[in-house]
């Protein structure tokens, strides 16, 4: 889509029979930041071992749905027990709401957080409800130190694709736990006093940042940009309230991603595009894909 790299779909090594994830090239490795230990994510009243799931639609999936674009569906629910196959190591954790999982470079900063409910991706309407665990600060608290999918890298990201099928390979809701590239931090920090805190302006807070291809050259793209406290609101709903509804455009052509914010009063820059963004003059169009962003591998 006008440029921007195709993701590779990588086979897990060591598995037998095993399904595919996703992985792209990235750059060095260090620390990630802290953050507190993972909490117990919402589930059905009256039952604490079960999750709370959309209905089966198309926009969602079906529970039946079965290998090829719904390989990590499959691995989600042989990590869970819930489907037979052969043992995955790469099975890191695995709750009544979500599964964590190692992507598919190999690296210490690759790893995917994945619901246990059927959700194809940014489209399913369910995300976005008060049912919904949230999957964002789940994802964030397992990267930190000492937790499953500990992010070794000097700056953390998470993200998550649009559902086009040239960017998105996997029709199961997941996102990213993986380091962001060098320099975008410095980027923001520069962007920050365009960037405002309140979810009114976000739509019109875009601002340009140059980030990689998966073959490592520069390439910009532009993002709209709202920082945040903290991780504690559905941001699938804040983009859906502040972006999507009041600009007609359809959540299935969003990408999202999360990134702190190391100066003023810290807290999170939470990044939004798609294809069609209207950018200013003198911009570079918007993009649906993180991988611009994050570095996997």
């Amino acid at each position: 889509m006008g440029g921007m790299p195709r993701r590779q779909f990588v086979r897990l090594s060591g598995t037998a029979g095993a399904t595919g994830l996703l992985g792209l090239v990235g750059t060095d490795r260090a620390l990630a930041d802290g953050g507190p230990t993972p909490a117990p994510s919402p589930s059905t009243p009256g039952d604490p071992g079960a999750a709370v799931c959309p209905t089966p639609s198309a926009l969602c999936g079906y529970p039946t749905d079965t290998g090829g674009r719904y390989d990590l569906w499959d691995r989600v629910q042989v990590c869970e027990g819930t489907k037979t196959g052969p043992p995955f190591p790469q099975c890191l954790r695995t709750t009544s709401t979500y599964v964590i999982l190692n992507g598919g470079s190999g690296s210490n900063h690759d790893f995917l957080l994945v619901p246990s409910c059927r959700i194809s991706g940014i489209e399913c309407p369910f995300i976005t409800t008060a049912n919904a665990p949230n999957y964002w600060l789940d994802a964030w608290n397992n990267a930190q130190p000492g937790q499953p999918g500990h992010v070794v890298y000097p700056h953390l990201g998470l993200g998550v694709n649009s559902a086009d099928p040239t960017i998105r390979q996997q029709d199961q809701l997941h996102i990213h736990l993986a380091g962001i590239h060098s320099g975008i931090q410095t980027q923001l920090n520069n962007h920050d006093s365009a960037i405002s805190n309140d979810p009114a302006r976000w739509r019109n807070q875009i601002v340009p940042i140059w980030g990689l291809t998966s073959t490592g050259l520069p390439a910009p793209r532009s993002y709209r940009v709202l920082h945040v406290a903290n991780l504690n609101g559905n941001l699938f709903r804040l983009l859906l309230d502040s972006v999507v509804r009041p600009t007609g455009a359809a959540m299935a052509a969003q990408m999202l991603a999360v990134t702190p914010r190391l100066i003023g009063g810290g807290g999170f820059y939470v990044l939004n595009s798609e294809p069609g963004l209207p950018v200013p003059a003198g911009q570079p169009g918007g993009t649906g894909t993180v991988d611009f962003l994050l570095a996997y591998a």
